[in-house]
């Protein structure tokens, strides 16, 4: 071996010892309009991040209904959490109702989950999930955190069947579930788990998500 080889050689081992190996972060991303009695009156956009065996999820949804240019009704979440192989390990949200605050803040312990928040403050047990809904692994799960105040929920997931999403590019072949316990809604996923977006009834009158982008899978990043 030539000396220029053996010292392009040695230089290699030293500076792989003193810098770690860096591991590119992955993404995904989905965004959603809130239709209700024909009109566009907000958005839930949801992002994903994951940086080796941490993904960290960003929400933020905003609704916003007007009578006669009066404000009727405004909502504005922002939540963090951060999951780790399929378990919720922290927590941290803030929702202002018109001039009210709700807030979650949880945290994993050996025994559980732990929650601070504007409704309930304790331990929550076992696997729960969160209402995100941005993996139908989600469905498996019979307690989930209200992300607006901390309320543990108990629900129950029933799969009724073929369906249809919309989308600002068409409809889209969905799968339904229906929620069900201390939530009401149905919920709609794609056969590759990526969530279509959802439907409930808010003032009398029901309210859809329309599917406005979608960057990646967030359920496959989340799964990993």
């Amino acid at each position: 071996m030539k000396r220029r080889n053996l010292i392009i050689g040695a230089s290699s081992s030293i500076f792989t010892g003193l810098y770690p190996l860096v591991t590119l972060a992955e993404t995904a991303s989905t965004n959603f309009s809130l239709l209700w009695r024909g009109l566009d009156v907000g958005f839930s956009n949801i992002k994903l991040k994951r940086s080796g065996k941490k993904v960290i999820a960003n929400i933020e949804v905003k609704i916003s209904v007007k009578i006669l240019n009066f404000d009727a009704f405004s909502y504005n979440l922002k939540n963090e959490e951060v999951w780790e192989s399929g378990i919720l390990t922290k927590i941290n949200s803030e929702t202002i109702i018109g001039k009210k605050t709700e807030f979650v803040s949880g945290k994993r312990k050996i025994n559980g989950f732990n929650i601070e928040g504007s409704k309930f403050s304790g331990l929550v047990e076992g696997n729960p999930a969160t209402t995100s809904y941005f993996s139908p692994e989600f469905l498996k799960r019979k307690t989930w955190i209200s992300t607006q105040d901390g309320d543990p929920l108990s629900v129950s997931a029933t799969k009724i069947g073929p369906d249809i999403a919309k989308s600002i590019n068409g409809e889209i072949p969905a799968t339904l579930w229906k929620i069900s316990g201390d939530l009401d809604l149905d919920l709609l996923y794609a056969e590759d788990g990526k969530w279509l977006g959802s439907r409930f009834y808010a003032g009398g009158s029901q309210a859809e998500f329309l599917l406005k982008k979608s960057v990646g899978n967030m359920h496959s990043l989340w799964k990993i």
